[in-house]
């Protein structure tokens, strides 16, 4: 065996070592990102239970909360998005911080108001509601997560 044969097995093997372990990573990477955005890892949370027991009686408890809370686009502002709500959840929920009544940020609201039309479209689109822009928590904002009034409230104002 020449000396350039030997030199080339430790770097094969560094190689396919590499790469088993990127797969490996991406592998729990992506199960980690999926568990995060089931109902269960959402409601598991101490200020999230009431509104968990709400949306399982609601009619969208078949959609998972992601669907509605997380932008309808691409995986990298998906992730980014639930990285920066999910590090402010995790302030508030470890120091126990959050306000009597939870209020929804602008970009929130853009974002569950998009994803409403993106279902609904059809429903409203001939009805007079289908001129006016992002008024749907208006007046639902009650309908998946209740009224809230059980812990505080939620605040979509």
């Amino acid at each position: 065996m020449s000396s350039r044969d030997s030199r080339r097995k430790p770097a094969l093997k560094i190689l396919v070592a590499g790469g088993f372990i990127g797969i490996l990573l991406t592998v729990f990477a992506m199960g980690g990102y999926h568990a995060a955005g089931s109902p269960a890892f959402c409601i598991s949370c101490h200020s999230m239970k009431d509104v968990g027991v709400q949306w399982q009686q609601s009619r969208h408890k078949q959609f998972a909360c992601i669907e509605c809370h997380l932008p309808d686009s691409n995986i990298v502002r998906q992730v980014t998005y639930k990285a920066k709500a999910g590090m402010n959840d995790l302030y508030h929920e470890a120091l126990r911080a959050y306000p009597a009544s939870i209020k929804i940020s602008a970009e929130a609201r853009e974002i569950s108001e998009g994803n409403c039309l993106r279902c609904h479209r059809s429903t409203i689109e001939n009805t007079f509601m289908a001129g006016r822009e992002g008024t749907c928590l208006k007046c639902h904002h009650g309908l998946v997560h209740g009224s809230g009034k059980e812990t505080g409230g939620i605040s979509v104002e």
